[in-house]
Formats: C-alpha cells, structure tokens, sequence
C-alpha cells in the first residue's frame, strides 16, 4: 500500500501525551480565537443554517480568509464545523456562542479579550514572584471595576451581558437548591441588575428583597425587575459594600463577588453585613461562590483562581480558607451546600 505524504506526516507525529500539553500550551491561542468570533458574532449569523466565508466576511466586515482560518481553527476544538462545500455551521459546542439560547457564554468570550484583562497573562510569572496583581499597573490604579466603569464602556457592556447570561441559567437552578424562603427579607449584596434576587423571589413569593450595588448597576436594574415581576419586592440601594450596607435584612447573599477580592477586602466587606446585621443571632451571610475541591482532578475552579490572581489580585477558596475568613469577620460556618456547578453556598451566622 502506498503511502502519501500526508499519511507520512501524521504518523510522525509526536507522542500522545506531548501533543496533548502542545494543545495546553496552545490554550490562549483558542481562547483568543473563539473571542474574536464571538465579538464578530458569527454563531448568531450561522442561526439559520450553514453559511459560506465570503458571506460571513460580509456581515461581520472582516478580511474572508483570515476569517477562514479562525473558522477553521475553532471547527479543530469542536466549535463550528467546516462541511464538504467549504461552508461553515454551527456544532453543539458553538450554540453556546449564540446570543440567544439559555448558558450563552458569547459575552463570557468577547469580555475576556478585553486588553487588560488579556495582557495580564503576560506578567503572569511577576504575579507568582510577588504574589501581586499585574491588573491596576495594566488599568493605571483603578481596580478591574473603576477601569471597565471609567475607561472600556464596550467590555463593561460585555462583561454586565456575559453576567446576565451566567445569572439567567444558573440562578433559578440556585435558588431551587437551597431554601432562601425562611427570610422574609434577602439583601442581595454586589447583586448587579438583580437577576439572581429576581430567581430567589420568584421562586420564593412571601420574601422581599433589597438590592445593593454600585449606583450605575443598579440604574439598568428596574427594567430587569420588572420583566421579572418581582420590581413591587425590592427596595433598591446604592453605595460601596466597602464603606455600608443596608440593615435590617435577615439574610445577606453575596454571589460570585468575593472571589474577585483578597482576603483584606472581604473581610471589610463582611465587616460591614456584620455591623448591619447587629445582634439577629438568625441573620444569615450566604456565599454564592466556588469552593476549591482537594485532589488533583481538573476542575474550571482552579483555573479561575489563577485567573483572580493576575488580574485583580481576588481568589478561589478552599473549605478551610472559607472558615477562616468568616470566622475572622465575626462569622461562623453553619454549612457548605453544594449548589449549580462550579458554586456551593457557604451559609454562616454572627457570633
């Protein structure tokens, strides 16, 4: 049997377990690549069915054969496939790059090709000496949220619709799994436009809620409560969890907000729901948040905790890194429930 160059190519290839770390190493290369498809918006295009390149180059004004090859190199990971007339469609794994289905992660990919956020992966090995964040050198002293607020209205718009997405398949799945209607009044703490509260009241119709965050968060939130049909529940209130919350709430949720903090400024931010919270011996802090698991098995956590380090200096944390620092902020652990993956609930009261 005659053999063909190709043929010869690919039995050359290096061995499994090289060729696997090559595609570990090539992991930015793929992200970059589905952030630029997903900022072109090409899986909203492919919606109704496959689509030639010279077409899509059109609608998305780009260059049709570079756009060729970021096609062709995401349909190699499994995100698109290119079919036997050279057009391109949509696989399960690029349905997820459309605007328009529940766990969209299109925003998720276009945020996190925002300059900064990119960039500090490349003072990655100055994070590991030190141990500092490269972030606020990258956005001149502002933290993550100062910079995407003040200086990048484009990913800040991004990253609010990749939080929106997240909220919309995970909270209603989270406020199922854990029994948030023994408060009569939630304060949702860093809640963003209100969507995991919006998911805890619908579910839960007897309890009200407050929600708090900065003032330009909470300005898009009516219309969110609204479509909801929670908005005549919730008191609505601005300010920095740094400086005061709101009293007067039986439960304090704080969801996928810690992590984005070190342990100093968590603990101001717990110092504050415990001043609030005064002597309620009920009251309730619930962390919505990752917990790293032991062992070696892969998990999104870990990386994600790799991620907070070199961007804005926050963490994932472990169980016993989540008792110490409750316990630190006047808090006790009651219990760690296990909730939508990749969050668990850690549930703490005042002592």
């Amino acid at each position: 049997m005659t053999t063909t160059p190709t043929d010869r190519v690919q039995e050359q290839g290096p061995g499994e377990e090289q060729q696997e770390l090559l595609m570990m190493l090539a992991g930015k290369w793929v992200a970059g690549t589905l952030n630029v498809l997903a900022r072109l918006g090409v899986a909203d295009l492919l919606a109704d069915g496959p689509c030639g390149v010279e077409d899509l180059a059109a609608r998305t004004e780009s260059h049709a054969p570079t756009l060729h090859r970021f096609l062709r190199a995401a349909a190699s990971v499994g995100v698109f496939a290119e079919r036997g007339d050279g057009r391109f469609e949509l696989t399960p794994k690029a349905q997820y790059l459309r605007s328009d289905v529940p766990g969209s992660l299109r925003y998720l990919a276009y945020f996190y090709g925002e300059t900064t956020v990119w960039n500090c992966w490349g003072y990655a090995y100055d994070t590991v000496r030190t141990g500092e964040p490269n972030g606020r050198k990258l956005r001149e002293g502002k933290n993550f949220f100062e910079y995407l607020e003040q200086e990048a209205p484009e990913f800040a718009a991004a990253f609010h619709k990749a939080m929106s997405e997240l909220n919309e398949s995970r909270a209603p799945k989270i406020a199922d799994s854990f029994d948030f209607g023994r408060f009569p009044t939630i304060a949702d703490i860093g809640g963003g436009q209100g969507r995991f509260l919006s998911a805890i009241l619908r579910r839960y119709p007897d309890s009200r809620g407050i929600l708090f965050d900065i003032e330009t968060a909470i300005a898009t939130a009516p219309p969110v409560l609204a479509a909801q049909g929670v908005a005549d529940r919730v008191e609505l209130v601005s300010g920095s969890f740094f400086d005061e919350v709101p009293s007067g709430a039986d439960a304090y949720t704080l969801k996928a907000v810690m992590h984005d903090w070190a342990d100093a400024e968590c603990s101001k931010v717990l110092g504050r729901i415990r001043q609030a919270i005064g002597d309620d011996a009920d009251a309730r802090v619930l962390i919505v948040d990752g917990v790293v698991p032991e062992g070696n098995d892969p998990h999104y956590i870990k990386l994600m905790d790799i991620s907070m380090a070199v961007t804005n200096g926050g963490r994932e944390r472990t169980v016993a890194d989540w008792t110490r620092l409750v316990e630190e902020s006047g808090f006790e652990v009651v219990d760690i429930h296990p909730t939508e993956p990749p969050h668990s609930i850690v549930e703490a009261r005042p002592v």
